[in-house]
Parts: C-alpha cells; structure tokens; sequence
C-alpha cells in the first residue's frame, strides 16, 4: 500500500456541503488501502498527523509515494510542490474543483479583478507542478486542458458522488406533494428566486404542494410566496433523514458570471437527491444533462419559473411516476456515481502514476 502526503483543507466530518467531497476522498483512500499522512490542522482521526512546521515538510516527503493535494491558493502548498521538485519528484495529483473566476459571480470590483489575476496564476503554476489532474466535469477538464499548462492526457473526471439509500422513501398516501431543495441562498448561481417565482403557478395547479427550503436565508423571507416553507439549513448526515420525507427535488442553477468554462459544476446535492430516490427537477446544464436521464430519473428545465411549475406537476399529479422516476435516479447513481466510482476512478489515476497499489476493503457508507 501506499503512504499518500495528503494536503486538503477541507475533509473533516461534513456539517456542511463545503468538506463532503475530501471527507469521502479520505475515506476512498482508506478503503483502497492507503495510509494517509497530513500536516494540516484538523483532528481528523482517520490520518496520520504532522506538525505544519517547515521542518516538517522534507521528511513527509521522504516517507511518501504520493502527494494527493486540492487545488487552493495556500503558501504551504506551493511550498511542498517546489521542494517535491527539487527533492523526491513523488508523483503529485491535483484535485481542480473550481477556476478563480468563480469569484465574479460575487463581485466585479477592481480588488476582485486583481484576485482573480493573482489566483488565476497560482491556480496554472500548482497544476503546472501535477503528474495529473482531476477535475469534476467534462466542461472544466476541458477548460483545464486548453488553458492549463499541463498535457491534455494527464487531466481525468471523475465526478462527485452520492450514497444510493437502502430504500426508496415511503409512497405519499394522503399527505400533500412536497419538493425539497437545500443549499445557500446568497449564493447567485442557486437560481433560487427562480424556485420561489415558481412556486405562484404550482400553488395554482397544485394548492396543497410545498415547497421546503433548507436554507440560511432569514425564517421570514419567504412568508410572501404561497407555497414555499423555511427550514433551518441541516447537517450534510441529517439530510437524508430529509429527503426520506419528500417526494421531489430542486437542483437549479444559472451559469456564472463570465465564466470561461461555463457551467462546470459537479453538485452534490444532484447525486444526494438521486441516491435518496427523489425524482429532480433541475437544470439543463453542463454535467446534470449527463447525469439526469429527462423524462426517465427526472426532468431537464431552462431557467423559466413556468417550466420548474410544469415538471413538479407532472409529479405531484402522477404520484406512481414519481416514484418510478426516483427508483431509476436512485438505479443512475448505484450503477454510474457512487463515491466508490470515484475511488475507483483515483485508483486508476494512482496506478497510471506507478503509485503501490493498496488492498481495497469494502466500503462503508458513513
């Protein structure tokens, strides 16, 4: 097996939708084998600990066979990929996530301009330092490729995962029809005044549905809207509990501002939906059209109120397609994107590099 130099700011055990993706790259990892060394300063018990200390830095390096790094803006980093240079030359994987130009969709102002500059640079010198690079999407492999100086060949997706639900939720029966949808609502690419705009034509053809919004906006801000119910956003783990008492969901979102590479988002909250057993309603864009089959596991919908109103009729009036669609969107994830997919697929990428292989163990789903 191997020992893999793991420098990742956020994997702990998830509260938030914000460590879920390296909680369960740490978990892969394990599972495949490998021992997991860290400097970073979390208490994560599943890693072998050391001091974050420049003294610290050239024996991690001796022991390791591989570093496993996230791409974040981070003197630390840098730092270990230049001594990895200049010393060992372990094979580097870098995880791409995201582009500095995410921030625009924030602000346009002449400090953000200057940050995205500066972060654009360490972003493509970091990539520049990997063997291979693993991105969430087709769309932001592609952007990685064409702008990156790294070989074209050595950029993977591997998408984002979900945890398939031993069972599919329980049939509604008398109760009214509700959708869920969870996430942040400051956030501008969420679309989420397209889902409370929608909900005006629902409560008309459905007056009994609901709409509940797991999220960190004020429990007022949405009395006004007939339909919508406020909750109080949930822990990543208590979420499934959640989606066991719905009979749909919302994955909506619109394109970000000047962003060179489109919309290359991996959502969670897509594969969560689907593993739970919950038909979607969600965007036609970018990865969600590969993942969403329209009409089958859920429904594909442009940015209109009136379309999210229409396909959340069809399932709240047809209760046995809906759940029919939520069997085969559940089917979708077990049989294409679950996180041992992902484990499988950075297994690849590790054996391609000449990494040690591990003794995978069978999975365990937190």
């Amino acid at each position: 097996m191997a020992r893999v130099l793991l420098s990742y700011r956020d994997h702990a055990s998830p509260t938030g939708g914000g460590a879920v993706h390296g909680y369960h790259v740490v978990e892969q990892l394990r599972r495949l084998g490998h021992t997991l060394v860290s400097a970073e300063r979390s208490s994560d018990p599943r890693l072998e600990h050391r001091p974050r200390t420049p003294a610290s830095l050239l024996p991690m390096l001796r022991e390791a066979d591989v570093i496993y790094m996230r791409c974040h803006v981070r003197a630390w980093d840098e730092a270990l990929l230049v001594l990895n240079r200049a010393t060992f030359r372990r094979p580097v994987v870098v995880e791409v996530n995201a582009i500095a130009e995410e921030q625009y969709s924030h602000s346009e102002s002449l400090w953000t301009h200057v940050r995205v500059a500066v972060e654009r640079f360490q972003f493509q010198k970091i990539v520049g330092f990997a063997d291979a690079a693993l991105c969430v999407s087709q769309p932001l492999a592609d952007f990685i490729r064409a702008t990156y100086p790294i070989a074209p060949e050595r950029v993977h997706v591997v998408p984002n995962g979900g945890i398939p639900a031993p069972e599919l939720p329980p049939p509604r029966g008398d109760r009214p029809f509700r959708a869920v949808w969870a996430g942040f609502a400051r956030w501008p690419w969420q679309a989420v005044d397209t889902i409370l705009r929608a909900s005006r034509p629902l409560a008309e053809r459905v007056p009994d549905a609901e709409i509940l919004l797991y999220t960190d906006a004020r429990p007022g801000e949405y009395a006004a809207w007939p339909a919508v119910r406020h909750r109080a956003p949930l822990p990543h783990a208590r979420m499934r509990e959640a989606l066991q008492q719905a009979d749909a969901a919302l994955c909506l979102y619109r394109p970000m501002r000047r962003s060179p590479a489109g919309f290359y988002n991996s959502s969670l909250k897509l594969f969560d939906y689907m593993a739970a057993g919950l038909p979607v309603v969600a965007s036609a864009l970018g990865q969600i059209c590969e993942v969403v089959e329209d009409g089958v596991s859920g429904f594909l919908v442009d940015d209109d109120p009136r379309a999210v109103a229409e396909a959340l009729e069809k399932l709240a009036v047809d209760p046995e397609r809906a759940r029919e669609m939520g069997a085969r969107a559940r089917a979708r994830v077990a049989e294409h994107y679950t996180w041992d997919h992902v484990g499988a697929r950075v297994a690849a990428v590790f054996e391609s590099l000449g990494v040690p292989p591990g003794r995978a163990r069978t999975s365990r789903n937190p």
